[in-house]
């Protein structure tokens, strides 16, 4: 985030606010370390199994989005039993192993929820840890595993620590990318730390959750956008650049798939992580809709010729708060760099207010 002024930097200012707080981030982190320790524990009738636990999905992959209203955080984990071999294993007694086994905790009982694939620990106002039980694959094809899911009775193919090594490496296409360092928890990062893969995965995510928060049960899964934005991008170092080419190009992907886009786990193909569109149409036609007006909202906003204009789009698409939340950042930016004369505009657009908004027209030609 060189220059303060582009657009890109006002939607990484964006992004650090949908993100989860040093303060919620330091409660997760404790409360992960907190259900590792118990599960793996000495005592556990889990022991002999040998449970790692680490973490899947954005927690992973840094792309936490904040939830609307006082929705809690979704942050989920893995307990993988290295020395459980699954074809000898019902499926649900694993489920109901994990369950049994924070059952015996006060700290944890009244928190449970049994899910169709993991258990939930809801920390009511904060977030929940789901845990989903895993054993390695048979035979073994590196870090792929096997889930159990309630609904089938039986195990399915599955690779989180897989998939976030793709994601990471796609990540790597910009010049601007730092190395990542994986760690159990994984270490909150700030916006200036963030890829643009990364920052256009919790930007699309949040405006996901704004148009379907009537109905969530139409709202195209995370880990299907994550794995489509990815798929997508391009490799801009610049984060408005990358948004508008994803979205052209996946704007141009729903076009030409009427009924049904089948998403795989790139780590994992026997993994299909689009099963709610096969098995519920309106959901897919809705998600197709949903895309086809992100790229109207966005263009418009793009193409607006003054500062209020363009706000009013940007909270339209990522929410009022954030947005004027993201604008104060970016004021407080400029402000400082003025003074000392540290502020340089490299974009052909000149400062438009003191936020200094350059924006540059998207043309979604894709590539």
């Amino acid at each position: 985030m060189n220059d303060p002024t582009t657009l890109s930097n006002l939607l990484a200012h964006v992004c650090d606010e949908l993100q989860l707080s040093p303060t919620a981030h330091a409660s997760a982190t404790e409360h992960y370390n907190a259900v590792a320790r118990w599960l793996a524990h000495e005592g556990s009738p889990l022991y002999e199994l040998q449970p790692r636990v680490y973490a899947q999905g954005s927690f992973r992959t840094a792309t936490t989005t904040k939830p609307l209203s006082r929705a809690e955080y979704d942050l989920d984990l893995v307990c993988e039993m290295a020395g459980l071999y699954w074809p000898d294993f019902d499926a649900l007694t694993v489920l109901e192993l994990i369950y049994e086994r924070l059952l015996d905790n006060d700290r944890y009982a009244d928190k449970l929820t049994r899910l169709k694939r993991c258990v939930r620990i809801a920390y009511a106002g904060q977030f929940h840890l789901d845990i989903l039980p895993a054993a390695p694959d048979v035979p073994s094809r590196g870090t792929r595993i096997r889930v159990p899911d309630r609904k089938l009775c039986a195990w399915k193919a599955s690779d989180p620590k897989g998939f976030s090594a793709w994601y990471e490496t796609r990540g790597l296409i910009t010049e601007l990318r730092k190395d990542a360092q994986i760690d159990p928890v994984p270490r909150l990062q700030a916006a200036s730390e963030k890829t643009p893969l990364q920052r256009v995965t919790q930007l699309v995510k949040r405006n996901r959750d704004i148009a379907f928060s009537q109905r969530p049960d139409l709202a195209p899964r995370s880990i299907v956008l994550t794995t489509l934005i990815a798929q997508h991008y391009g490799g801009h170092a610049s984060t408005a650049d990358a948004l508008t080419n994803v979205l052209g190009r996946l704007d141009e992907l729903f076009a030409q798939h009427d009924t049904y886009i089948e998403v795989r786990n790139p780590s994992n193909e026997d993994e299909v992580l689009s099963e709610h569109w096969k098995a519920a149409p309106a959901a897919y036609g809705a998600a197709r809709t949903w895309i086809r007006n992100l790229v109207d909202e966005w263009n418009r906003m793009a193409m607006a010729r003054d500062l209020p204009e363009r706000s009013s789009g940007l909270a339209t698409l990522f929410g009022d708060e954030v947005v004027k939340q993201g604008l104060r950042k970016q004021a407080s930016e400029v402000e400082t760099l003025i003074p000392r004369g540290g502020l340089k505009v490299t974009s052909a657009a000149s400062l438009t207010a003191a936020s200094g908004i350059a924006v540059r027209p998207a043309t979604f030609y894709g590539k």
